[in-house]
């Protein structure tokens, strides 16, 4: 420290412009160095370790403790051997099932071809241009224009850039219990849980209201009755919030997925989008969760029969790579000019790679299909599990896309979702935390490759249980 301050001194001196001062800036330093204390290897020695304490940030919600080494399957196993029937998916992210030999292998080979063609540097690179056409079968009719980015977050804040700017508008809506990303806009279009919201630093992006979606269970009433009610709420927004002709887009996912698996209604939706094409507003479907072959169609917009004007995918289109798109027509499309959206890893070949083969092999292994008939098998078990044992809850979804609403004789009830899924777990069976408005809905969400045994170990686990959950209060 001693040294320090003396070099401190001599460069303020030097700054002085007249020789004398000069020279008693040379003395200074001589004297620095005759007196200070002997100084080993650098001016300031880096402290020593002798162990490492480095950690994981502690910004993730957890639903097990499972440090996993390896998965193959619907199958995961820890790092002390213990095997996992994984009915998460990663969050509905591996589609075709941990480490498909098929993709696989497309990733390796592609990362000893090309690892990164950055777009901004090439024009395209064939693992992309091999993608898009692949897409071009699978999509919607009409939306034929693709940007290829790389989370679900980021492809709907884009999508919403692209909806403002297509429509020179600034307002969007989004469905109450919906969740799009934990950015800030995403986050201010999140309302499933206050978690992504608050606290933050600063005031969430303006621009973003909310609607009641349809809730006929949580109401109490019929699915025709609460498609009405929530109509009114979507239709009041332009009375006493803002005026119609400041609204760029609806953002709406057909299941919604942190909301606890709520499927929207064909009726309601069909609505809202006739109201959007009478505004000259864009409606945007977040398939993030629910598409690519989830809820038993490829896309969960074909519930509706209506196509959507943007239609956003990610999870399950690159089985567990990082990749996520927008689809949309030429016309709203051409409203991105160069340089108006862009990203380092946008279009990353390898991630293209896993995509297209991910596409291939849900294809020619008919896993559209599978979700469709395990999903209706799963969840015809679960409907009379809860008959029997929780019959003020509900079970809902489609294909491998199934909610468990959790009630016991006072209603909603998170202790006992909570009880299912670690009694699950010490069974080997991996379920997915509590979600929905009372956070006491199961989301079972299984690889799509799932098999009939699997299927019904998953429902075997979850009846032990009920039994276990009953017995401790008799």
């Amino acid at each position: 420290k001693l040294q320090f301050l003396y070099f401190i001194g001599f460069i303020h001196s030097l700054t002085m412009s007249s020789n004398k001062t000069l020279g008693k800036a040379v003395r200074m330093l001589n004297l620095a160095a005759d007196t200070a204390p002997k100084a080993v290897g650098v001016l300031f020695p880096k402290p020593t370790r002798t162990q490492s304490d480095a950690k994981h940030a502690e910004c993730y919600s957890k639903c097990s403790n499972i440090t996993v080494k390896e998965g193959s399957g619907c199958w995961v196993t820890d790092v002390n051997g213990n095997r996992y029937l994984d009915a998460t998916s990663g969050i509905a992210v591996l589609s075709t099932g941990h480490c498909h030999p098929r993709i696989v292998e497309a990733v390796q080979k592609q990362s000893a071809m090309l690892m990164h063609g950055q777009l901004n540097c090439f024009q395209s690179h064939t693992a992309l241009d091999t993608l898009v056409e692949k897409l071009g079968d699978v999509m919607p009719e009409g939306l034929n224009r693709f940007v290829v980015d790389t989370t679900g977050t980021q492809a709907i804040e884009a999508a919403v850039k692209l909806a403002r700017r297509h429509t020179r508008k600034p307002n969007i809506i989004t469905m109450m219990g919906g969740f799009h990303g934990r950015s800030a806009l995403t986050s201010a279009m999140t309302s499933s849980n206050a978690g992504p919201r608050y606290p933050v630093a600063t005031p969430l992006p303006s621009g973003v209201y909310h609607t009641t979606p349809p809730l006929a269970f949580r109401w109490g009433v019929s699915e025709e009755e609460a498609v009405q009610r929530a109509l009114a709420s979507f239709y009041d927004i332009f009375r006493s919030q803002a005026p119609v002709e400041t609204f760029a887009a609806v953002v709406a996912e057909p299941i919604l997925g942190e909301g606890g698996f709520l499927q929207l209604p064909k009726a309601y939706v069909q609505a809202v989008k006739a109201f959007c094409e009478e505004h000259g507003i864009l409606f945007i479907a977040d398939e993030v969760q629910a598409g690519v072959g989830r809820s038993g169609k490829f896309w969960a917009s074909e519930h509706t029969d209506l196509v959507p004007d943007l239609l956003v995918s990610a999870k399950g289109i690159a089985s567990g790579m990082p990749l996520s798109l927008i689809a949309g027509t030429e016309e709203v499309m051409a409203s991105y000019t160069p340089g108006t959206h862009g990203g380092t890893y946008m279009g990353n070949a390898v991630a293209c790679a896993a995509a297209s083969a991910t596409l291939d092999v849900i294809k020619e292994e008919g896993l559209v299909e599978n979700s469709e008939r395990q999903g209706a098998l799963l969840k015809g078990m679960l409907t009379e599990l809860k008959n029997a044992y929780f019959p003020k809850g509900d079970v809902r979804g489609t294909g491998l896309m199934i909610g468990m609403e959790m009630c016991d004789e006072k209603g909603a009830s998170p202790a006992l979702a909570q009880h299912l899924r670690q009694y699950c777990l010490s069974k080997g069976v991996l379920l997915y935390a509590a979600s929905g408005w009372d956070g006491c809905t199961l989301r079972i969400m299984p690889p799509l490759i799932l098999q009939e045994n699997e299927a019904v170990e998953i429902a075997y686990a979850i009846e032990g249980a009920l039994k276990d959950w009953k017995a401790s209060r008799a």
